[in-house]
């Protein structure tokens, strides 16, 4: 499962940006100084990360960093990482619950705990 989602990753950022390694014109023929080479992390449904709802805390943090790996390895510079997929959060907040995608329950915090969102930030 986890080898399927990155290699749809792969080949959607690839169908979708092009190749990594040149800039690619603008119509004026003016190079752009940065591009933004960015994937979306989606969250809900599982859809990206974490796979499952009963991984446990390293499975999830070893999906992450397998995440961020690919993010590099296809030259990207930035992650957009879905953290309130239902009126819930992937990061502790008084005001949401624990999302039920990271643990199967709304409400329940990772055991043991981390904080997703500062483990993204850290990692990207």
């Amino acid at each position: 499962m986890q080898q399927r989602l990155f290699t749809l990753l792969a080949v959607a950022l690839h169908v979708l940006v092009g190749p990594m390694h040149a800039a690619t014109p603008t119509p004026t023929g003016i190079q752009p100084e940065r591009e933004f080479r960015a994937a979306w992390v989606a969250t809900v449904a599982n859809i990206d990360w974490p796979s499952r709802r009963d991984l446990s805390t390293e499975e999830q943090i070893a999906e992450m960093n397998a995440l961020l790996d690919l993010a590099a390895t296809l030259n990207l510079n930035a992650i957009i990482f879905q953290v309130r997929p239902m009126a819930d959060a992937l990061y502790p907040t008084p005001l949401a619950p624990w999302s039920e995608f990271l643990t199967g329950a709304m409400g329940r915090a990772p055991d043991p705990f981390y904080d997703p969102l500062a483990l993204m930030i850290e990692g990207a």
